[in-house]
């Protein structure tokens, strides 16, 4: 298994037989003095000495346990009660999600380890005698479960997700709340018809990371919305429909129309699709739905995006907005693969209308960012982009790297994702795959244009079976340069 980061915390708890150094250390690094909440009694030696003598010691209460997290949230501390007569403490932590586990020996009584979110964990805490003092290890260590995932809303059962909403409606008085469903993992839902959350910013999750919920698209399903809206650890099958993924609202609030620059109907909170497995995407994975949009922020990460598409596809693209008038001000995907068994024509993996630029909806710049994703066959025969709004503009700005593109954009990838470069706009490209029939692309390499990196990856990324959707690269220079979606390499 993999290493979970695990290490001692700076602050020690009394453990009998402690050495005085070892706290005036840990006391140091915390920038304190820390000896008053130490030992049972001190005899003005070198150690502490502990009553608790010939006992069978037992772990600490599960009650007892704390987990605190950091300011920024990056890490937790466990802290736990002295077990009086201990000669410390045996800490494994598993990270449930990613099957990763970590072991210490703990001599105090707390320990930090890095936190991730939206993870579960289970903590195994055992209380180890002192030979010393005649006491034993407890027999059994005490076992915590604990999760990073945010509260929630409600849970749904398995069953039909529109028939749910239909019966549950939302509270109308939640306009702004972030409203988390969860979905039981592993169970098996279905959507038999739209669903549009419409003005209410909602989240549709599986607790559970490895476990995913599956949500099975019928005819004409899709789910719509002009607000927020974050898809998390979900598998959803859209073979059935040929309507979105993602839907905007037909009728958006008029709360979100925004006269003051151009009449677009802002959605300000992130739609994020976010651990999700997207198989057989017939049509777009998000569409405008032809009104006027502004989405500020878009984000897809650690997912994968399977098209499938039919042949109404050709001249269209995969994230469609473009008919309304609107565009998506900053659009980022990472750690993420998307790709199609058949090229239909799709003449864009991206597009948004001619006249959408950060400057006509009140922001000060727009971007599109992708970092370590893997593409295939994505709009072969056509674009990866197209926004005329964007071209030139030293307020739009581009960071593309540790990509693979294979078979994508016509040969031409940097060129169409970035269009015209302004001097001015932050254009970012570093160690990008663009192989395309068999070949590295030639298109779009100056010192002054799209990719001017310099450092372009030139060689086949050779993945192991891209027919049948696996893209782990066995080309040299990818797995070194560790490019692509992390999914597909052997070390995360």
């Amino acid at each position: 298994m993999n290493k979970l980061l695990i290490g001692r915390a700076a602050t020690l708890c009394s453990c009998p037989v402690l050495s005085r150094s070892l706290l005036l250390w840990a006391a140091a690094a915390a920038g304190a003095t820390l000896l008053a909440s130490c030992a049972d009694t001190y005899g003005g030696g070198e150690t502490f000495e502990s009553t608790v003598t010939n006992t069978q010691l037992a772990s600490p209460a599960e009650r007892d346990i704390v987990i605190t997290p950091s300011t920024d949230g990056s890490q937790q501390t466990i802290s736990w009660p002295v077990v009086h007569g201990a000669g410390g403490y045996e800490a494994v932590v598993y990270d449930l999600s990613n099957e990763k586990v970590g072991r210490d020996t703990i001599d105090g009584c707390a320990l930090t380890i890095e936190r991730q979110e939206d993870t579960n964990y289970r903590l195994e805490l055992r209380t180890l005698g002192n030979v010393q003092l005649g006491n034993r290890d407890a027999e059994t260590a005490t076992v915590k479960e604990f999760t990073t995932f945010e509260e929630k809303y409600a849970t749904i059962p398995a069953g039909d997700l529109a028939a749910y909403f239909a019966q549950n409606p939302i509270p109308a008085d939640s306009v702004g709340m972030n409203l988390i469903f969860d979905l039981t993992p592993g169970a098996q839902y279905t959507l038999s018809a739209p669903v549009d959350f419409y003005n209410h910013r909602v989240t549709l999750r599986t607790p559970d990371k490895v476990n995913l919920a599956t949500i099975t698209y019928g005819q004409g399903a899709t789910i719509a919305t002009c607000a927020g809206l974050t898809l998390k650890n979900l598998a959803i099958n859209g073979e059935a429909t040929t309507e979105a993924i993602i839907t905007l609202s037909e009728a958006p609030d008029p709360a979100i129309l925004d006269a003051d620059h151009n009449n677009h109907n802002q959605i300000t909170d992130p739609i994020t699709i976010q651990g999700c497995r997207i198989d057989n995407v017939v049509r777009q994975l998000i569409f405008d739905n032809k009104v006027k949009y502004c989405i500020k922020t878009m984000l897809i990460s650690d997912t994968q995006v399977k098209f499938t598409p039919d042949d109404k596809m050709a001249s269209s693209s995969y994230i469609l907005m473009y008919d309304g008038g609107g565009f998506i001000n900053d659009f980022t995907a990472v750690n993420s693969t998307f790709w199609a068994n058949n090229d239909n024509k799709v003449n864009y993996f991206i597009r948004y209308n001619n006249s959408g630029r950060c400057d006509r909806a009140g922001y000060l710049s727009n971007s599109i960012n992708m970092r370590n994703c893997t593409f295939y066959n994505i709009a072969k025969a056509g674009q990866m982009c197209n926004h005329g709004g964007f071209d030139g503009k030293a307020t739009s700005n581009y960071d593309i790297t540790n990509n693979i593109f294979v078979d994508c954009g016509n040969g031409q990838v940097p060129r169409r994702i970035t269009g015209r470069i302004n001097a001015n706009a932050q254009n970012n490209f570093a160690y990008n795959t663009y192989w395309f029939d068999g070949a590295p692309e030639t298109e779009g390499f100056s010192t002054s244009t799209y990719d001017a990196s310099g450092n372009a990856l030139q060689t086949d990324p050779a993945f192991a079976n891209a027919a049948s959707g696996n893209f782990t690269p066995t080309g040299a220079e990818q797995v070194e340069r560790k490019t692509g979606d992390p999914r597909w390499l052997a070390e995360n």
